[in-house]
Order: C-alpha cells, then structure tokens, then sequence
C-alpha cells in the first residue's frame, strides 16, 4: 500500500474555459467542448454534446483533453462526478466547471478515476469551505491523498470490466428499443404488419375501413380501443419523503432517477408515466411503490403490454404538446385513460408476442445491469480501503 497526493502522480491537474462568446459559439460539429452536464458518475454522456470551430478550439488548447484523462466536475449542482473521457469523443475540450486530472505514465488513469468516487462523499465536504459557492479548487485537489492498494492494475480492471459490461448492456438496449419501436410504428400505426402471405399488409393491398373516431382508415377486423377498456390507470400515493437511502424496493418519481423505499404498492408487469415534468415511460416488472404524480398502468391481459407501452410512449409527445401546465408540462388520468389503441379484433398474436419478446429481452438486460451496479458499488469501498484484495 503507497500513499500519494493527487498532485504527486498527476502532470495536470486544471479547468477549462468559456469560448469566446458563450454558447453562441457552438456548433453543430467540430471539436468536442465537455460540460458539467456530459460528465456523470462512472461515465461520460454525449447528450448535449456542444462543438466548437478549429478557430475557437485554438484558443483553448491550454485546456485540450487527452485519452486516458479523468473528467472531474468542480462547481455546481454535478460537482465531483467523475469519469473517465472517451477516447470517440476526441479531440475536445472542457469548459470552466470541469476539471481535467492527467495522471503520469506509470499511473493507472483507471484507479485514480474510482478512487475519486470512493473519495466523493469527502469531496461534497470539502467543496463549501471558504466560499459561498460550492466549488472544488485546484489547490483542494492537488492535496487529495490517493491509497493505491495492492495490485491497482487488477483493481481498475475488475471495476472497469463491470462498467464495461453496463455500458454494453445499456448500447444493446438502445438498439432494441429502437427495432421495437420500428415495428410499433410500421405494425401499429402503418397498418404494415405481415400478412397471411407475409407481406406487409396495407402496402400489399389488405382491405382497410374508414374510422370516425380516429378520422382515418385502419384494417378491416381492427377496432379502436381506449386504456380505460384494458386496465385501470391508478396513481401512487406516496409523496417525494418516501424515499430512503437504505430502502430495497424501487420508488419511482416524475424523476428519470430510480430512489428506493422500504414498502412496497405494486406488484408485477407495470407501465409507469411521469405525470409532471418530462413526462417519460418506463416499464417495470416486481414490487415497487410510486409517487402521487406517478400513474401506473398493470395490463389485464399481458398480451398487450409491450403494445401499450410503445403506445404510451408515441402518445406522450403530443399529449404534453397539448398540456395544460404552462410552465411545468403535467398530464391527467384522464388524458391516459383517453390514449388510444387500434387493436385487431381477434388473431394476430404472432405480433403481440414477437413486440413482447424483445421487451423481455430489454427487460433481463436491465435487470442484469441493476445488480452490476450495485456489485460495483458493493465492491469499490471496499476495495479501495483494501478490506478486499484482488491477485
């Protein structure tokens, strides 16, 4: 076991700085500029991703960022996330609210990253001292100790295969989700769903009727159905203090964070929408509880569950479009009871089935990662303080 101060095993250790002229600098490509906002525990998201020009980039090359660097965020709401940069994303460079630790060649840019995870509860402490903003500075960070335990190598690469395998699970799931919604759209709402030939129905010639209701034309045998027809929708009943750092049961909010409790409501095969804020959908299968603002539909006949899903999902936008909060978008149980579905009178379960079967699939692949969570997070303190070692 050796001890090291952060600024002992690293060559740079620094923030970036603001294009000249903010935001109305970026572009739509160019080189990477990371924020705040890309850098999260245990990885890097793309989303939001701003570019800069080679002119702009060129001015900021006092702050460009390296493969094998370690993004650490130092003010703000995100303050002391880290991860390590992703080499696609290169070149790039950070703004004024990221720091970048380079570590030297000997070091393992892998460990530092988990260590300051480990260290990040002694971050969020030291990071209000002396000022009125939270904020970690340079000099904060150059006296972090590191303990580099035995074998640091394999240490980093035990956790790092763990994130490895998250990361996987979470780009096949991307993928999945969008065949599924390919074939939602062209089976559901093109009316192209194979026929007895295996051709693609309407394309193909199948008879198609007009519908009042929808004010459009939709397979002959098929009929417009409401949620209200197929379930009940039921909100939970719990407000945002139900949750607790130490609860196993998951309790979903209008947030897209998953917190936890210590009772559960519901159980089984749910769809649950965020009735406030994003309005997003997600699927979820076991015990659970919800927040008041949080409707839950459980599917009568498990047949349509995946359809009513990707129903919802295709719904949403243009329910929220339509919503009555002005400010913060808000949905009512009744704008869910009224969503509706054009389903096949009878037969046509291949279709149902195959939607469901790659469900599942998103399903057991978000299960699997759970639990690599929580073993990475079981295993990183205790690695780190070495009640654990690895040969």
């Amino acid at each position: 076991m050796n001890k090291f101060f952060l600024a002992d095993i690293t060559t740079k250790i620094g923030s970036g700085a603001t294009p000249i002229g903010g935001q109305s600098a970026y572009c739509n490509n160019g080189i990477s500029l990371i924020r705040s906002q890309n850098v999260l525990d245990f990885k890097f998201s793309s989303k939001g991703l701003a570019f800069i020009n080679d002119e702009q980039a060129e001015k900021l090359n006092f702050v460009s960022v390296e493969k094998n660097d370690v993004l650490l965020n130092i003010t703000g709401d995100s303050i002391a996330r880290t991860c390590l940069v992703p080499e696609n994303i290169l070149p790039a460079r950070v703004n004024q609210h990221v720091s970048i630790i380079r570590c030297k060649e000997f070091v393992d840019s892998r460990y530092v990253h988990y260590y300051l995870q480990y260290l990040k509860s002694h971050l969020l402490q030291i990071c209000g001292v002396g000022g009125t903003r939270n904020a970690l500075t340079k000099e904060a960070l150059s006296k972090l100790e590191i303990v580099f335990q035995d074998n640091p190598e394999i240490i980093a690469k035990v956790l790092s295969t763990l994130d490895t395998k998250i990361e996987l699970n979470n780009r096949i799931n991307k993928e999945l989700e969008a065949m599924a919604k390919t074939l939602y759209d062209y089976w559901f709402v093109q009316f192209d769903f194979p026929d007895a030939n295996g051709k693609p129905y309407k394309s193909s010639g199948g008879k198609m009727v007009y519908n009042e209701e929808l004010k459009r034309e939709i397979p002959e045998g098929w009929e417009v159905k409401r949620i209200s027809d197929l379930l009940n929708v039921v909100t939970g009943k719990e407000d945002a203090n139900f949750a607790n750092d130490n609860g196993q049961y998951p309790f979903f909010t209008c947030s897209e964070e998953i917190y936890y409790c210590n009772k559960y409501a519901f159980d089984g095969k749910a769809i649950l929408i965020a009735g406030n804020g994003n309005l997003n959908v997600k699927l979820y299968e076991g015990k659970f509880n919800a927040y008041q603002r949080t409707y839950v539909l459980i599917a009568n006949d498990i047949k349509y569950y995946s359809m009513i899903f990707y129903t919802v999902q295709n719904q949403l936008k243009r329910l929220s479009n339509s919503s009555a909060g002005s400010i913060i978008k808000f949905i009512t149980k009744g704008d869910v009871d009224n969503i509706q579905l054009v389903l096949p009178v009878s037969g046509h379960d291949e279709l149902f089935n195959k939607l469901n079967a790659i469900t599942k699939l998103i399903e057991k692949n978000k299960k699997q990662t759970q639990h690599l969570i929580q073993l990475r997070d079981f295993l990183l303190p205790m690695l780190m303080n070495g009640q654990v070692s690895v040969k």
